[in-house]
């Protein structure tokens, strides 16, 4: 009797397409560094410019008076998209973006003067109140994405 063992090896496309990014979104590099979406490319994004700002003393010709040469560098960093993969939603992910646990999968979001019922199981978030959602959220930007397109809230996070 022959027995074949067949193994199959599933890769999960975690690549982020620009389609589902917005400014502000937050999603991570490969090797775990937290980035925020400032601007998106054909195929790359920036999260993070800085202006650089350098100052020489100069001398003019055979002038006895000081001169300055200013150099202004921008630096922008930017990341394939390949190379980003979703923020997974846990409960301290959660509790850092402002959600309290009262019971065991409720967690309420304080938006305004309002708040949102969510349920949060293993298949992800889903918006329980005030109109029950059939969507399930897994990633932090999905959650960004969806309480900005249905309450106009920016989403704070603090993940540092």
């Amino acid at each position: 009797m022959i027995l074949i063992h067949c193994i199959s090896l599933y890769k999960i496309d975690s690549m982020i397409h620009a389609k589902e990014l917005r400014y502000g979104n937050k999603v991570q590099t490969q090797h775990g560094e937290i980035i925020t979406v400032q601007q998106i490319l054909s195929n790359t994004l920036v999260y993070d410019t800085q202006i650089k700002v350098t100052q020489e003393m100069a001398t003019v010709g055979k002038s006895y008076k000081t001169a300055y040469m200013t150099q202004v560098i921008e630096v922008v960093k930017e990341t394939e998209f390949q190379e980003i993969e979703p923020i997974a939603l846990t409960p301290k992910i959660l509790e850092k973006c402002g959600f309290r646990n009262y019971l065991r999968e409720e967690w309420i979001l304080k938006v305004g003067n309002s708040h949102l019922d969510f349920e949060f199981t293993s298949d992800g978030l889903r918006l329980r109140l005030p109109i029950p959602s059939q969507v399930n959220l897994r990633y932090l930007h999905q959650l960004q994405n969806f309480l900005f397109s249905i309450a106009g809230h920016e989403l704070e996070t603090d993940l540092a």
